[in-house]
């Protein structure tokens, strides 16, 4: 067996890396999958100081790989049209009047969108220098560029992944980009109103188009039933075929870790 064989053979990483926690992915063909959160100490050190504890403290992270990437949730962040990527700090400036640590850009894959945010200062330098220059992503990035493919033929599309404190929200339509925001949210009503208010401002027809919910299974489920009584087509988001490949575990895996897994294939 040649190296390069061997080289493409090696296992795939993926991270997703919230205020509070870290989860990854190692994944591959002919092995099995590894999923793990692990939570932040939070012990007002700072999240690059946090990132280094775990990271250190998880050897599987420090294996070698085929490839890294790794999604970063913002709180601070404009979706823009990927040809301002240039005058990014200009935009960013516009919306808020000031970094807190340091400006990341990505281009959004199956668009011609982009991502400016704010990332803690050391945060972007630490992971490119210990995950070997990673794909690094706004936390949206692999949600939009999943539904933009897989709805490329579709009309209006509100897509809801949920979870404990949050929601994010992407609409697209023919697989263009309407709208990308992340919700922090109280309660369900909150998450029920923004999610009306996204689907009012696109201009979706209740009738005809669709909303599609992943995320926590109780929560997806109360507000399936409540957005029902208002729009006719209201489903589980359909799951990406590529992570078939991770078998039976994909099904109990965040759809956030699993898009982030197989962004590079949408």
């Amino acid at each position: 067996m040649d190296s390069t064989q061997n080289i493409t053979q090696q296992p795939s990483l993926a991270i997703d890396i919230d205020s509070g926690s870290l989860t990854y992915l190692a994944h591959g063909s002919g092995i099995k999958p590894v999923m793990a959160t692990i939570d932040f100490d939070n012990a007002g050190t700072g999240m690059k100081q946090e990132l280094e504890n775990v990271v250190y403290d998880t050897p599987l992270l420090l294996d070698d790989y085929h490839d890294t990437t790794i999604a970063l949730h913002a709180q601070h962040f404009v979706v823009m049209p990927a040809e301002l990527v240039p005058a990014a700090s200009q935009v960013f400036q516009a919306s808020f009047s000031s970094l807190d640590g340091e400006l990341m850009t990505c281009l959004v894959k199956n668009t011609d969108a982009a991502i400016a945010c704010d990332v803690p200062q050391g945060v972007m330098a630490f992971l490119q220098r210990t995950f070997g220059n990673p794909e690094l992503l706004h936390h949206l990035a692999p949600l939009i560029a999943y539904c933009a493919e897989a709805y490329a033929d579709d009309n209006g599309c509100l897509h809801i992944n949920i979870n404990d404190n949050v929601a994010h929200i992407v609409a697209t339509r023919g697989g263009k980009l309407q709208l990308a925001n992340s919700y922090p949210y109280r309660s369900l009503d909150d998450v029920l109103y923004f999610a009306l208010a996204a689907f009012k401002e696109c201009h979706f027809d209740p009738r005809s188009d669709k909303v599609l919910l992943t995320g926590d299974n109780h929560l997806r489920a109360t507000l399936t039933e409540q957005l029902r009584e208002r729009i006719a087509h209201v489903m589980p988001e359909v799951f990406p075929p590529q992570a078939l490949t991770l078998g039976k575990e994909a099904m109990t895996m965040p759809f956030s870790i699993i898009a982030t897994a197989f962004y590079s294939s949408f």
